[in-house]
């Protein structure tokens, strides 16, 4: 990645009277003068003869994010003892932990609450709805000024008047393309977010969506901007797909008319402008890691779907003639990530050789405590006994400071603030943006890692050494890379395998290291850190360590250890990412292809899914079926996205207190290919390829088939989401 290339990045407009006004034009002007200046260069390609200029409008409606529980809340002060308790159901209880204690400590509610414990148990699924809800809020004050327990809960009406909602796009969209080649030359987006009464995530959704309407294509020239606005409809938040979807989905559409138009087949357009491994995005950013988008496109056509849909098309007309069939194609690719992520994570071995894992992330309804609890076999061989989940008491034994907002601080105060050995850009993070299978994983994986290479291997040796091999030379165990793991236990070079429990009855009677307590930080690269460990110093993609020893000990490593029994070591160095990386906004890259066949009905415009086949790229898989279930809930969510789910902005909408399920309508096992959803995941490139952040993907690439199927089946576009019945009713007639 070319980090000049990123010097001047994103820029904002100044607002009067409420709305954006951009800098001036100038050449050799101020990041943003120049930016603009560049817009008026990229606008020029509109006049080319030879271009083929796509001029369309594309609308995104509101939608209720429909998680199980609606949002409640359970409270109790302690008066006497001056504690406060609380069971919250937000999806970041991390950050509601730190804003519940500021808001304690100010104003008129200073000094009336000395401790404050937050109990965060599964929330069953939050997907953006309970991201910084402000709901837990009232709940405290209900708390602190009710007598006795307090408890809220909203019914569903509460929730459809209160709750969080995705927030609305328009987009008019501007693609150039060279008629002879079918080139992208450039892409002009202009889109509006409205992000109702309360500010949440709204600026951060309008610049994702900004950042992702690129989706899977190289763009040489663009100019994209996004206004946010606030409105009289109800508070808009980080719903699933986070504004990728809105402005991803329109791209797809966009392609899949201009494929038509140039009379060129849509898989080949697509391949024709493929953004290649070295191409940057529309930041200026190289994307990390080798995209497998060619290969997708390569097997969707070879698909029976696809490879026989005229045929299909005619034989199913010809024996259903009061229905018409279509058939859709969509890929996208989504960014996981936010840019300041700080996963911990603590793994500890007992002297009978059980796993304890801690971890930073909460369960929101990704399989993240099955996965992490998994992923530690790479390791230690076996699964996780015990998992504790959005433990911040980890973050205690760190004793961490964080001085700075990540997104904002400058390199010269970075460097700084390095230094300090206990300081980090970010100590908690957020449920949210697909972080656990990646991000979640590095710091797992790393505390494993660190007790295999520390630990086990080291223990290993000692016991071939001792026990098998008295008195014999020279005996080749080679590098601990070359060990693995059979259900027997841990081997290498045919050495009798040796199970678990004895390796960490061995670690603790000996007073090796048995747990690994980090804490990690990204930027679109990981922070790496130099730490001194049994005397060797050692540089490791974290920026905290905290290291735990068996009961055989010297007293001088147990006499530097805390309450909970860890050495903190301070690093000796430490090496952050550029704060040039913020401007990338993005360079983690999870792609997602679906291949849609529906049947209209011509009298109802009903649609019938009769099938569906998604591809994925989720790098090394940790747990297939929690994949799997993402994938065939993704679909659902992009049916319901772009075949029903509404709410009508205004005084008609959801604030009005009138909506339920009566009126909103999701999709229904019935209306869902349940029996005929097929998916292909790809298999990683190497066995050291990285999972990656698929929770949101797998949903995107379902609107753009669907509507594009839609026209197959009618011969007529829409731009509007949801296309209803109604909508293909009036276009049929």
């Amino acid at each position: 990645m070319c980090l000049e290339e990123l010097k001047n990045g994103l820029f904002f407009p100044a607002i009067v009277s409420h709305q954006p006004v951009w800098p001036t034009a100038r050449a050799d002007g101020n990041a943003g003068e120049q930016g603009m200046y560049q817009a008026g260069l990229v606008h020029k390609e509109l006049e080319a003869e030879d271009a083929l200029v796509l001029d369309r409008r594309y609308q995104t409606q509101f939608i209720e994010p429909m998680m199980m529980e609606p949002e409640n809340f359970n409270g109790w002060f302690d008066a006497k003892a001056r504690t406060m308790h609380l069971v919250v159901s937000t999806q970041s209880p991390h950050d509601f932990y730190y804003e519940a204690a500021e808001m304690l400590a100010k104003g008129p509610l200073a000094g009336k609450v000395d401790k404050l414990v937050v109990h965060s148990p599964f929330i069953g699924g939050g997907f953006g709805a309970k991201d910084h809800t402000i709901f837990p809020f009232y709940g405290l004050l209900a708390t602190l000024y009710g007598e006795g327990p307090v408890r809220l809960a909203n019914d569903r009406f509460e929730q459809f008047q209160g709750g969080l909602k995705r927030h609305p796009f328009n987009m008019h969209n501007k693609l150039v393309i060279d008629k002879q080649s079918g080139q992208f030359r450039a892409l002009i987006s202009a889109m509006t977010v409205d992000g109702g009464g309360r500010l949440n995530f709204t600026g951060s959704v309008a610049s994702v969506g900004a950042s992702a309407i690129q989706g899977v294509y190289y763009l040489p020239k663009n100019d994209i901007t996004a206004v946010a606005l606030p409105s009289e409809n109800p508070d808009c938040g980080s719903m699933r797909g986070y504004g990728s979807l809105q402005t991803m989905a329109a791209m797809e559409m966009m392609v899949n008319e201009a494929a038509a138009l140039l009379n060129m087949d849509p898989l080949e357009l697509r391949r024709r402008n493929l953004i290649k491994p070295g191409q940057p995005n529309t930041q200026g950013a190289i994307p990390e890691g080798n995209n497998r988008y060619p290969e997708i496109l390569a097997m969707a056509g070879q698909h029976e779907i696809w490879a026989q849909r005229q045929a299909r098309k005619q034989a199913y007309e010809a024996q259903h003639p009061d229905r018409l069939h279509g058939t859709g194609f969509g890929i996208t690719t989504k960014d996981y990530g936010t840019g300041a992520v700080a996963p911990s994570a603590c793994v500890e071995l007992t002297s009978k050789g059980e796993i304890l894992l801690k971890i930073s992330g909460m369960e929101m309804g990704t399989g993240i405590q099955t996965s992490q609890a998994e992923i530690v076999s790479r390791y230690l061989g076996q699964p996780a006994d015990t998992i504790a989940l959005a433990e911040i008491a980890l973050w205690d034994s760190f004793k961490l400071v964080s001085t700075d907002n990540p997104y904002t601080i400058s390199q010269e105060r970075q460097d700084e603030m390095q230094k300090n050995p206990r300081w980090t850009l970010a100590i908690p993070q957020a449920s949210s943006a697909s972080i656990s299978s990646y991000f979640q994983s590095h710091a797992t994986v790393t505390a494993a890692r660190i007790l295999f290479e520390q630990t086990l291997w080291p223990a290993a040796t000692a016991i071939w050494r001792k026990q098998y091999f008295v008195g014999q030379a020279g005996l080749d165990l080679g590098p601990a890379s070359e060990a693995s793991w059979t259900p027997a236990g841990l081997t290498t070079r045919g050495m009798p395998p040796l199970p678990l429990a004895l390796l960490a009855a061995h670690a603790h009677a000996n007073g090796l290291i048995t747990g690994a307590m980090v804490h990690s930080f990204n930027r679109w690269a990981w922070a790496e850190c130099d730490f001194t460990i049994e005397g060797q110093s050692q540089r490791l993609p974290i920026d905290a360590l905290a290291l735990r020893y068996g009961d055989g000990a010297s007293s001088e490593k147990r006499a530097q250890a805390d309450a909970n029994g860890y050495q903190l070591l301070d690093r000796t160095q430490a090496h952050y990412p550029s704060t040039s990386l913020n401007n990338a906004m993005v360079t983690y890259y999870a792609p997602c292809a679906t291949l849609v066949e529906i049947a209209l009905e011509k009298g109802s415009g009903k649609v019938h899914i009769l099938s569906a086949h998604s591809w994925l790229d989720a790098g090394r898989v940790i747990v297939p079926e929690l994949v799997e279930g993402q994938i065939q809930g993704g679909l659902a969510m992009g049916v319901g996205h772009a075949l029903y789910e509404y709410l009508p902005a205004g005084q008609d909408g959801p604030g009005n207190g009138t909506w339920n399920l009566n009126r909103y309508q999701v999709p229904l096992a019935h209306q869902l290919p349940v029996w005929n959803l097929t998916h292909t995941l790809l298999d990683p490139l190497s066995p050291t390829d990285a999972t990656k952040g698929i929770g949101e993907v797998v949903m995107i690439p379902v609107v753009a088939a669907l509507v594009e199927a839609i026209y197959q089946a009618t011969g007529t576009r829409f731009y509007h989401l949801p296309v209803t019945a109604t909508d293909i009713q009036k276009a049929i007639q």
